[in-house]
């Protein structure tokens, strides 16, 4: 297993300059923070789909009233960023229909279902995690209407972290030796997703990326997968969970983690192509919106131009 080095790299772009939706913008600024925002509303609001799956499953009441919860939650981040990106010019419906009719790509995590109670836990806390580390650095960003919405989602994200480290530490204490074996099955299956969720490795010229230059990203692909590591490995230590040093090790000289290199050619194909429920989200999306659209146009006839 070929094992990748992470490559921190510093980012000196000077942040002084902040902008609200009615201040001027440079050229190319409003479309890049629409496409931050309503990217970030579709991951919400697809993101819900493989937990919604598992309400009238869940093993007893208590938790079915936390993962109904958790989905309510998301659904509200995914209005939130919507809200942010409507007021950039992009309709909440058209990051709906865009997905639908494949005009937009998932990031690759949702392109997945859970297919056993006990996977969701681990897989929840790489998701949760990661999400957290990506929004603390993206609400440090120039646009301030959408830091403030990170900095409300990241508040509720901390309850879907602590309930995802409750569920893995229920199967890793009471469950039997399959459910934990299950479990350990998860975390192998979820680490190399969470990895490729940061973004291929950084080049020399990431910086040159409009996102970068436009301070709407603060922190590069690889930084973001260091620190997340650091903060992820130890809990899943401290849960039972083993961590394949194969998967992931820190290195001891170099001062950072070393880790199991994404099949970036295998990411790249589900980006473009789609993975095993691409299509079946997509399905479900557009049945909502066709289900739905008499309401919604009755309730948008009373609301000014």
């Amino acid at each position: 297993m070929t094992i990748t080095q992470g490559h921190g790299i510093d980012d000196d772009t000077r942040l002084a300059q902040k902008y609200e939706l009615w201040d001027e913008m440079p050229e190319g600024y409003r479309e890049a923070a629409a496409r931050i925002a309503s990217f970030q509303a579709l991951a919400e609001l697809v993101g819900v789909l493989p937990f919604a799956e598992w309400l009238d499953r869940a093993p007893d009441f208590e938790r079915k009233q936390m993962l109904a919860a958790k989905i309510q939650d998301e659904v509200g981040h995914g209005h939130v960023t919507a809200r942010v990106a409507e007021d950039l010019g992009v309709p909440r419906e058209q990051i709906l229909s865009d997905f639908a009719e494949g005009r937009s790509k998932l990031l690759n995590i949702f392109h997945y279902r859970f297919e056993t109670w006990e996977e969701i836990g681990p897989a929840a806390l790489l998701m949760n995690s990661s999400a957290i580390v990506q929004f603390q650095a993206l609400d440090k960003g120039t646009y301030l209407p959408y830091a403030r919405a990170l900095r409300k989602i990241e508040k509720e994200e901390s309850f879907h972290y602590h309930h995802a480290i409750d569920l893995t530490h229920q199967t890793m204490t009471l469950g039997t030796p399959e459910q934990r074996a299950l479990a350990q099955r998860s975390f192998e299956t979820w680490l190399p997703r969470l990895l490729a969720y940061f973004g291929p490795p950084d080049t020399d010229t990431y910086q040159q990326n409009p996102m970068y230059t436009f301070g709407l990203k603060v922190k590069s692909n690889d930084q973001l997968r260091q620190e997340w590591l650091t903060k992820i490995v130890p809990v899943f230590r401290d849960l039972g969970i083993q961590v394949d040093p194969d998967l992931a090790r820190f290195d001891e000289d170099l001062q950072e983690w070393v880790y199991a290199a994404p099949d970036w050619i295998e990411i790249k194909r589900i980006l473009n192509e789609g993975g095993p429920m691409l299509a079946h989200w997509r399905a479900h999306i557009a049945g909502t919106l066709e289900r739905n659209g008499t309401y919604r146009d009755i309730a948008l006839e009373g609301v000014p131009a």
